[in-house]
């Protein structure tokens, strides 16, 4: 009877210490797997003709607050931070004020666009009305934009040179030194 304790003790422990040896290398390559895939999707967004580092900007056009149709090729000349975020977004709630701060701060330097991502204008005015934040706001209520520029998840922020080349592409929220980072490489380049 002992015997048959002692082996099942035994196999037991070895199982054991098999899925402890195995664990990292599963590990391993379930991040290996994840790695390719987003390299993977990255390049076919980028084959495909998505927006990237270096790439020119694709151009749409919008109404203005004030009621006028501008299109984004109308800031030619001038530096542009284009922004995309929803009020239901916890990431873009806690970034929203850096980028009215940046807003208010650069307004001769760097113009802000706020791409809100298929809300109503009543959600959004309330919304900014009711954390006093002050925005360019572009109401992209089809998603034509987003899709336009292959948003996928947001906060997403593209930095875009006065000759309106795409520099940078900040994928989640910004922090106040990343933003700084990115911002002063974009006026000095």
């Amino acid at each position: 009877m002992n015997q048959i304790r002692n082996r099942t003790r035994n196999q037991t422990g070895n199982q054991t210490r098999n899925r402890t040896r195995c664990a990292p290398f599963f590990t391993a390559v379930f991040f290996a797997l994840l790695l390719g895939a987003a390299l993977s999707a990255g390049a076919q967004a980028a084959a495909n003709g998505a927006p990237a580092p270096g790439k020119p900007a694709p151009d749409f056009t919008f109404t203005a607050p004030d009621g006028r149709t501008v299109k984004l090729s109308d800031y030619r000349g001038k530096p542009l931070a284009l922004h995309f975020w929803a009020t239901w977004c916890g990431p873009c709630i806690r970034e929203l004020p850096l980028m009215a701060n940046l807003t208010a701060s650069k307004s001769g330097d760097l113009v802000t666009l706020a791409v809100n991502c298929s809300e109503t204008d009543r959600e959004v005015t309330s919304f900014l009305g009711s954390r006093k934040l002050s925005l360019n706001v572009v109401m992209d209520r089809d998603g034509q934009i987003s899709r336009l520029y292959n948003i996928f998840a947001i906060p997403q922020t593209f930095m875009i040179d006065g000759e309106g080349i795409i520099r940078s592409i900040k994928l989640g929220a910004y922090s106040q030194r990343e933003l700084s980072r990115d911002i002063s490489s974009l006026l000095n380049p």
